[in-house]
């Protein structure tokens, strides 16, 4: 299992991404959230298989996809962050946290 939290900035809603091995090369997914666009978002990405995430040019995996149905705002790093989740699920990527820090 792997859990991810994100906090998205400005909009104040935190999202909670937990990723479930579902069988080979597949994953569930499970997204708690207070954020009406990114539970539109995980209604459509309960499952995902290694082909909906890697390999794929950027912005057409199934992840961004989706999120251009859903996501309202082009700087949401929620997409992003089901990413990431789903690679380290899956044994494609280190555990490792992402960060954007404003300096001034």
């Amino acid at each position: 299992m792997t859990k991810v939290e994100i906090h998205p900035g400005a909009c104040g809603f935190s999202v909670i991404v937990t990723a479930t091995e579902a069988g080979p090369k597949k994953i569930r997914l499970t997204i708690e959230t207070d954020c009406e666009h990114v539970k539109e978002l995980s209604s459509k990405l309960e499952f995902l298989t290694i082909k909906d995430i890697y390999g794929q040019p950027f912005g057409e995996d199934k992840v961004y996809h989706a999120a251009k149905g859903a996501i309202r705002h082009a700087s949401c790093p929620v997409p992003c962050g089901i990413i990431k989740t789903a690679e380290a699920e899956f044994g494609l990527a280190v555990k490792k946290d992402v960060l954007i820090h404003f300096i001034d």
